[in-house]
């Protein structure tokens, strides 16, 4: 509990305030015994991210509001401060309790009750998982308040190309913004029956300029300023923040009050969990250093393959696992079969178990031979007899006050039958992906795919490989100006490839492209192409590293010589030549793409001396 006479406000201090609870009962049964913002995240509480965020961040004061298990929420908080928490060295917590609060909105109203925030403040909704430095996002609020004096708050979203999985379909939205960022317009798609968009002729009588974005991912990061809450507290029909901009923006005139957008770009990463769904985007993106330099702590033997163990948990030799996380202390059997799940810490899992696309909580027990698949949830406890089949479930260990025969399951497992109408049953159960597609394709290794034989004019969509072109030339200038990491700027790359959801072909080809582009803004010679060249050597090996690899760096070789044929020939042959002395690419895939050129093309005139010169060599041998 706080105490309001031992906060003292200072003049600069950033404060930021975080609602624990997400009072939509997503992750029940889970949630029945555990908060929320203590959802194990790669074997981490999901809170623990969060608070650590905000310390990287810059916040130095954090308010913490809680409804719910606020005993468990504070003795964690508690633990981490006496264990010195990295983010319990400079930033003050203070836990705010209010059981009242049935809504997002309810919390904000009893939060200007308390009166203990009087400036701009970071708003977090639950779930935050993020490595935004937040200083300059509130410095530019600030500067924007200064000329717009009814701008009440900047929202932050991320560039996600559609079909990114950790792009939610709840959260598709259509934002329309003027040259400022002001935003105009701003829908839920999901909240549309056939889809199409109507949009009011007046937000184009509002500004001489107007961009409609569609490629964005909800951060559940805000900046508020001081009129916010009493925004909230003057209106008790704001139950969400949708609600409120909803509001805002169709009571303009007359309550005088304007939102801005703030779109973070390049390494930086802005995730939350709000549904099974983001929870599995997040723990993949989190295993794959997307937040860096929020990771996880994990050491070599909490990895295998592709799945993510705890510690004091031993996989058998015949397992066949792919893609899970798997808790601590987890005891499995043998001839297991795990596939797209999340298994808690201190769980059984006797001999020949399957699991798919599902989520074991912690401490549950699963006899010989029982199959839980497809989008099934076992809340704490759980304990399954043998030879069970469970598919698209929600199953607690304690029986609920309205329970029939038949969803009585075992002593410890019962069927749950939420006391809603059947689509929001169905929007409570897991829909966890087949991540397969994704691994293979992850940061810390492209392979190949079934998008091998896809051509360069496919998907994605024209516009966003253009976007994801021009952030890469602009990554790749700035970090050869700077001297940066290429280490950096592999993930900045990567960044803009899921963003755009590009694919994996398109990254190698439009990689080369745009260290060729880069020397063709300023043709100097064969000196700087080397220093160029060999700069960029770490990211060359990084996304040269198969065959198909190779040939989508001669097809990007081949294109910008064929749209810049006024330029000298020559650098042609040396581009070829030093790619093949440095070995990053074979005699044998230059000579299959050379035999594929079209040999009456003024291209192909160009490479023959050195086609001819590799036939030679290779004869000579």
């Amino acid at each position: 509990m706080y105490n309001k006479n031992e906060i003292i406000h200072k003049g600069n201090i950033v404060q930021a305030v975080v609602v624990a609870d997400e009072f939509e009962d997503k992750f029940i049964p889970i949630t029945n015994e555990v908060p929320m913002s203590l959802l194990p995240l790669l074997n981490k509480p999901l809170l623990d991210y969060t608070l650590e965020f905000l310390y990287l961040g810059g916040v130095e004061e954090t308010f913490l509001f809680c409804c719910s298990q606020v005993d468990m929420i504070k003795e964690y908080i508690r633990k981490s401060i006496e264990a010195s928490a990295a983010w319990s060295l400079n930033m003050k917590i203070h836990i705010l309790v209010s059981e009242s609060c049935r809504s997002f909105g309810d919390c904000l109203r009893d939060l200007d009750a308390k009166g203990l925030l009087r400036g701009d403040f970071i708003l977090l909704e639950p779930g935050v998982v993020s490595n935004i430095n937040l200083r300059p996002i509130l410095k530019k609020h600030k500067e924007v308040v200064k000329k717009d004096k009814g701008a009440v708050i900047t929202i932050v979203y991320q560039k996600a190309g559609v079909g990114q999985i950790g792009r939610s379909a709840e959260d598709d939205i259509v934002v329309a913004v003027d040259h400022n960022n002001r935003v105009l317009y701003h829908k839920k798609t999901r909240l549309l029956e056939d889809k199409r968009i109507k949009l009011p002729v007046e937000i184009f009588l509002l500004s001489d300029e107007v961009s409609m974005l569609h490629n964005l991912k909800d951060a559940h990061i805000a900046v508020c300023s001081s009129s916010v809450l009493p925004i909230f507290s003057d209106n008790f029909d704001f139950q969400t923040r949708d609600d409120f901009i909803k509001g805002l923006l169709m009571n303009e005139e007359i309550m005088g009050s304007t939102i801005y957008l703030h779109l973070i770009r390049g390494s930086q990463y802005g995730g939350a969990v709000t549904n099974w769904q983001n929870y599995q985007a997040v723990s993949w993106e989190l295993k794959d250093r997307w937040a860096y330099p929020l990771v996880p702590s994990l050491k070599e033997n909490n990895l295998l393959k592709d799945n993510v163990i705890g510690n004091g948990t031993i996989v058998p030799h015949d397992a066949n696992i792919s893609r899970c996380v798997i808790g601590n202390n987890v005891v499995l059997g043998k001839n297991i079969n795990l596939e797209d799940s999340f298994i808690m810490s201190n769980c059984k899992l006797e001999d020949n178990v399957t699991i798919n696309l599902s989520v074991i909580g912690n401490s549950c027990t699963i006899r010989k031979g029982s199959k839980i698949i497809e989008n099934t949830v076992l809340g704490n406890g759980v304990n399954i007899d043998q030879n069970t089949i469970l598919k698209n479930q929600l199953i607690q260990a304690t029986k609920p006050d309205f329970c029939e025969k038949e969803d009585i399951l075992g002593q410890y497992a019962f069927r749950l039958k939420p006391d809603e109408d059947e689509d929001e049953i169905l929007q409570k159960l897991p829909r966890l992906h087949n991540m397969k597609e994704s691994i293979e394709t992850s940061d810390d290794g492209f392979s190949d795919s079934d998008d091998e034989n896809l051509s360069y004019t496919q998907s994605p969509v024209l516009d966003d490989t253009k976007l994801f072109f021009t952030e890469v030339i602009d990554s790749l200038t700035r970090g050869f100006e700077d001297d940066l990491q290429c280490d950096n700027l592999i993930l900045e790359i990567n960044s803009s490839r899921y963003a755009y959801n590009i694919s994996v072909k398109e990254v190698n080809f439009n990689v080369i492209k745009a260290i060729l582009h880069m020397y063709l803004r300023q043709p100097t010679g064969q000196r700087y192409f080397s220093q160029l060249l060999s700069y960029f050597s770490p990211i060359l090996k990084n996304y040269i590293r198969n065959e198909s690899a190779m040939q989508d760096c001669l097809q990007a070789i081949e294109d910008v010589a064929i749209t810049n044929e006024e330029l000298k020939e020559n650098w042609i042959v040396f581009i070829l030549n030093w790619f093949y002395n440095e070995n990053y690419l074979s005699e044998e895939s230059i000579s299959n793409w050379g035999r594929n050129l079209d040999q009456s093309a003024k291209f192909s005139v160009q490479v023959k001396p050195f086609l001819k010169w590799l036939e030679e060599a290779d004869e000579e041998e």
